[in-house]
């Protein structure tokens, strides 16, 4: 499988795994998504990283998209960021948006990042300045 490609011969989404039983020592960077099932000690960048119930990682975590089942001590800064129940996170979360699950635990502070800016200018949103108030009118009565 050639390394730029996300897919697997049978045209699957590739993810790599970090199986349990297995414990990394450093920071991961993957091309693909991430499930962890081990340990990791590091930093990880990925696209999508998904933590197991079993997982369990010591450091940084920046991805586009995060599920935590397992446990994060350390920061995590992602796009979309769910919580599952059996989840335990604890240090700085900065996330666009987040989902938690009745049971997740979270120890720590959370921070919501704004979304990303559009890509081009044509498609933002442009502030005009609000027309002058009328000013009152004078009524006179005999």
């Amino acid at each position: 499988m050639d390394r730029s490609d996300r897919h697997d011969e049978h045209g699957r989404d590739a993810i790599a795994v970090i199986g349990p039983g297995i414990t990394i020592s450093g920071d991961v960077s993957c091309s693909t998504d991430l499930q962890v099932e081990g340990r990791i000690n590091g930093e990880i960048r990925c696209g999508t990283v998904l933590l197991g119930e079993s997982g369990y990682i010591e450091g940084t975590i920046q991805a586009d998209r995060v599920r935590v089942s397992g446990t994060v001590d350390g920061a995590i800064i992602a796009g979309d960021l769910a919580i599952e129940p059996t989840a335990h996170v604890r240090g700085e979360i900065a996330y666009t948006r987040l989902k938690v699950s009745a049971g997740g635990v979270i120890e720590g502070n959370l921070k919501q990042r704004a979304a990303e800016e559009p890509a081009s200018e044509s498609a933002s949103l442009k502030l005009v300045e609000p027309p002058e108030p009328p000013q009152p009118r004078r009524v006179y009565g005999e």
